[in-house]
């Protein structure tokens, strides 16, 4: 189980006639993510909804509260046992290309995780790397290229195949298909649903796209100024928002609901 525990980030800020500025991007947040659960968790930007990613990563210190994986917090973790827990949670980013290093090839960049984690011997590496390949729907051609000489599409794939590449039992993704076109979106969306119910993976889908969260969660859970303001199960049925923020999200105009693109 991954679980925030009265979680909260504060920031300081210029100080204005003479009393120090704090802002609270996260504040007193709580939820858990069980295994094989979908969560989505949605708000503008602004929201805090990217702080509370990096803390659930333990990529940055809470100023309160805390994060335990499987019962163990992220933040008391040192040396192997801190870079152990990226067997258990892997994260995929806004922009893929951003987040693949441009001096590797495909191959590389899914390798790395594989090597660092797995250390297995490299016939069994090349192995697994090309099944990720068929699993995301990429060609073998493209594992000789850069992430520069990738389409958006095929950039978000390899960021999916490295992360899923260990077999984590959590996935964090953070804006994932934002930016792409509506039909590229629906396809990365279908491909997860797949994954989830192939390799039960959990996840916990970050947008600030209501539509993308009806389409593949679960649970919704729906965050403004730093707090999760409503929570709750989706079975199909947008009535169950009861909270009028959440209930303006659903009127907003979106990118489109994936669910209605061939």
């Amino acid at each position: 189980m991954l679980e925030a525990k009265s979680l909260s980030k504060n920031y300081r800020i210029p100080a204005e006639q003479g009393k120090p500025g704090l802002v609270r991007a996260v504040a007193d947040v709580s939820f858990s993510l069980q295994e094989c659960e979908c969560c989505a968790l949605v708000g503008e930007s602004g929201s805090g909804k990217s702080t509370l990613s990096q803390l659930l990563m333990g990529l940055i210190p809470p100023s309160a509260g805390d994060v335990l994986l499987d019962g163990q917090s992220v933040f008391s973790l040192r040396g192997r046992a801190a870079e152990a827990r990226f067997l258990k949670l892997q994260m995929v980013l806004q922009d893929g290309k951003s987040a693949l290093d441009p001096r590797f090839t495909v191959y590389d960049s899914i390798a790395e995780p594989i090597r660092n984690l797995l250390r297995v011997s490299r016939e069994r590496e090349r192995k697994t790397v090309e099944e990720l390949m068929h699993q995301m729907e990429l060609s073998r051609s493209l594992l000789g290229r850069h992430a520069q000489e990738l389409s958006g599409g095929q950039q978000k794939r390899v960021c999916i195949a490295r992360a899923i590449s260990v077999s984590p039992k959590f996935m964090i993704f953070d804006e994932a298909v934002s930016g792409l076109d509506v039909i590229v979106r629906k396809t990365i969306l279908d491909l997860l649903k797949r994954l989830r119910r192939e390799q039960g993976f959990a996840y916990l889908f970050i947008t600030h796209d209501i539509d993308v969260a009806l389409y593949i969660a679960d649970r919704i859970m729906v965050m403004k100024n730093g707090k999760i303001i409503e929570n709750v199960r989706y079975s199909g049925d947008p009535s169950c928002f009861s909270h009028p923020y959440s209930r303006l999200l659903l009127k907003s105009p979106g990118p489109g609901d994936p669910s209605a693109q061939a």
